[in-house]
């Protein structure tokens, strides 16, 4: 067991310590935003907690419009299940993008995780560039991977419950997020714990979005055993509005991690100030 450990330590500095050199390479060879996001994508991710090296130095340009450095990642909690994740190219994403909760900008790709109203958009905006949809209307499965500026947006399909108790099979989509080393999943309408393949796809998640709501997604039981899973190192609740639902969520929650409250909707984050430790932060809004 000491041995698995020894080398499990020594797989996440590893990884930490890679991306943190490609980035420093490719900042000091003046890569295009482009090669940023390949050299990002050239590290071996392992499953397990980010570690950031002490010893390597990151430039701190960033892009003046965004204002974001260049190892940042701005996250923006607009309400309900949809979050607008800014890159610091300025490429904008916007998850479960619908028509009764938006943004004020219009995003460059947004995800729709399931043909649900409050999760979905009939007719998006068409000065959106990229809408990528979590089922196939067609009943296959959908697949997406998709790479814009410095960001990549993918999906890991999932199944659905229907309203009579049925199965939809892969009716729903995890979409992935990944950026300057970052890996955010926005959970969705996920309605059963997840398989190992499922996680292997997932990979290493550093930010999830998780729906709290314990009755409209899945249990607070079902939930704390998909975040288990996935063991990502911070937790922001997202998909509710009953207080009651939320306070039984704290108490099951400061059993295990922190739980703080952000004062507003807005937070920047990087592979340096992800907590070490798993926690949840809940954003302004709802």
């Amino acid at each position: 067991m000491q041995e698995f450990l020894a080398a499990r330590r020594l797989g996440i500095r590893l990884r930490g310590w890679l991306f943190h050199l490609l980035l420093s390479c490719c900042l000091v060879m003046g890569a295009a935003p482009q090669v940023l996001a390949s050299c990002a994508g050239m590290v071996e991710r392992q499953r397990g907690p980010s570690f950031f090296h002490p010893h390597v130095r990151l430039a701190s340009t960033g892009n003046a419009a965004t204002g974001l450095a260049r190892d940042q990642l701005r996250i923006r909690f607009i309400g309900h299940s949809t979050f607008e994740v800014e890159s610091p190219e300025g490429a904008l994403v916007h998850t479960d993008y619908n028509d009764y909760v938006q943004g004020a900008r219009t995003p460059h790709i947004v995800t729709m995780n399931n043909a649900h109203d409050t999760h979905y958009s009939v007719s998006p905006d068409s000065a959106i560039p990229h809408v990528l949809r979590g089922w196939d209307p067609a009943g296959g499965i959908a697949r997406h991977d998709l790479r814009f500026r410095d960001i990549r947006v993918r999906n890991v399909p999932t199944n659905l419950r229907d309203i009579g108790g049925g199965r939809l099979a892969n009716g729903n989509s995890m979409f992935v997020i990944e950026a300057v080393g970052l890996c955010v999943v926005h959970i969705s309408h996920l309605h059963h714990y997840l398989s190992k393949d499922q996680l292997r796809e997932l990979g290493i998640i550093d930010v999830a979005f998780a729906p709290i709501d314990g009755m409209w997604t899945m249990s607070h039981d079902e939930l704390f055993r998909v975040l288990t899973d996935l063991r990502a190192r911070l937790v922001i609740p997202m998909h509710y509005g009953s207080m009651t639902g939320v306070e039984a969520f704290v108490a099951r929650a400061k059993k295990n991690w922190p739980v703080r409250w952000h004062d507003s909707d807005t937070i920047t984050v990087s592979l340096r100030t992800v907590p070490r430790k798993p926690e949840v932060l809940f954003l302004q809004g709802r």
